[in-house]
């Protein structure tokens, strides 16, 4: 079994609470990196959800690429979801000291558009900086990743900022684009590209190193909280399962 840590994206969606409720059922922790506005919208159910003893985290104000915004634009996005995402613990009785952040689309404002492993992106590294360091000043983190041993994270330097990236994405998301990316276009090709040793990756070439379940190390595993795909959620959890995966709470 190798560990697994599951991260939603998009929360909170009308089906937060099934997809919770299905979670728990399945005694699979999650970690929801949650949208600011979503979150006003259903203030009752993020409450109850830390009552319940959830980790909630921060994926910005309106969910917007970084790299297309300006600077102080991203820090209110991030400041003004940090604030709602207080608030909240604080009504649900709880202590917001855990505090972590993800960028939509993995774009870390960098101009890179979240093409971190292609090596023709070049980095804004003042834009860059000036990211790290709003959240820096809010106190964000990035917990260790020992166990996390793909060298691919460690030479595109993810585990030395304060945002997280992840080392696998399902991208059941492609199912409702137009064109879907990588020709993920339904359930039958997601549980195809599942089972392959080098999936591709949207974020740029990762070598040719060993992957997914043809590598020992733990997966970061990305998955989302979107209407389109409510359908699919629990029948893809349950493949998961299928899986030589331990799902761990991270701490």
């Amino acid at each position: 079994m190798k560990k697994a840590y599951l991260t939603i994206d998009d929360s909170p969606s009308s089906s937060f609470i099934n997809k919770l409720d299905y979670l728990e059922q399945k005694k699979i922790p999650a970690i929801f990196f949650c949208i600011g506005n979503l979150m006003e919208k259903r203030k009752s159910e993020m409450i109850d959800s830390i009552q319940r003893g959830h980790q909630i985290a921060n994926h910005s104000y309106s969910h917007p690429h970084f790299s297309n915004i300006t600077l102080r634009e991203a820090q209110y996005e991030i400041e003004k979801t940090d604030d709602i995402i207080g608030n909240l613990y604080v009504k649900a009785g709880g202590s917001f000291d855990q505090k972590w952040f993800r960028f939509p689309y993995g774009d870390k404002g960098d101009l890179r558009n979240g093409e971190v492993f292609n090596s023709n992106k070049n980095a804004d590294l003042e834009r860059k900086y000036f990211i790290q360091n709003v959240l820096s000043n809010l106190n964000y983190t990035q917990p260790e990743w020992e166990d996390v041993t793909y060298d691919f994270m460690r030479k595109a330097n993810l585990f030395e900022e304060l945002d997280w990236h992840w080392t696998f994405d399902i991208m059941e998301w492609a199912t409702f684009e137009y064109k879907p990316s990588l020709g993920l276009k339904n359930l039958h090709k997601i549980f195809q590209r599942l089972d392959q040793s080098n999936p591709l990756d949207c974020r740029g070439d990762l070598g040719n190193e060993k992957r997914w379940l043809a590598s020992p190390s733990a997966e970061i595993i990305l998955l989302h909280d979107h209407k389109q795909t409510t359908p699919i959620f629990n029948t893809i959890i349950d493949k998961l399962l299928e899986y030589p995966l331990e799902f761990i709470r991270k701490e």
